[in-house]
């Protein structure tokens, strides 16, 4: 799974920082400072091996984590190409223009979200909740059962 995240992460980011309309080798990413987001920085790196794009990282303490990305996308700012939102701000940025409807984008790159659990793409993709609308990639689900 950590492989799959990456290449789609890759592929978007990618194809984002590739288009004609592309002015920045560097793409800088938002989001909470903690392990996840580490593992990130080490994932990033085969991509900036891969095409030559720098990866940036500015990760917020999460006590001011929502404050400083909800800010951050209410007064259209700059400082990031890309943050990893949490899930109850799909709805929102969806609406409000914050975040912009993939699905056109995933078929264009062959990009399923049948590769993902139902429950973590119900949660942390759609908008309204349960319907094929996808604004976001299920990163980091972190509801876990384990059983045995």
């Amino acid at each position: 799974m950590k492989n799959k995240i990456a290449i789609i992460i890759s592929s978007i980011v990618f194809a984002i920082f590739t288009s004609p309309s592309a002015k920045s080798e560097t793409i800088t990413l938002g989001w909470a400072a903690w392990d996840p987001a580490n593992a990130l920085v080490e994932l990033s790196k085969g991509f900036t091996a891969e095409t030559g794009i720098e990866m940036n990282f500015e990760f917020v303490p999460w006590p001011n984590f929502a404050d400083r990305m909800l800010n951050e996308l209410n007064n259209q700012g700059k400082t990031f190409d890309l943050l990893v939102g949490d899930s109850q701000w799909i709805g929102g940025g969806a609406v409000y223009g914050h975040y912009v409807k993939l699905n056109d984008f995933f078929d264009k790159e062959g990009i399923s979200m049948n590769d993902f659990s139902d429950a973590t793409v119900y949660a942390y993709s759609t908008w309204p909740k349960g319907t094929p609308n996808y604004y976001a990639l299920p990163l980091e689900g972190d509801a876990l059962a384990w059983a045995y």
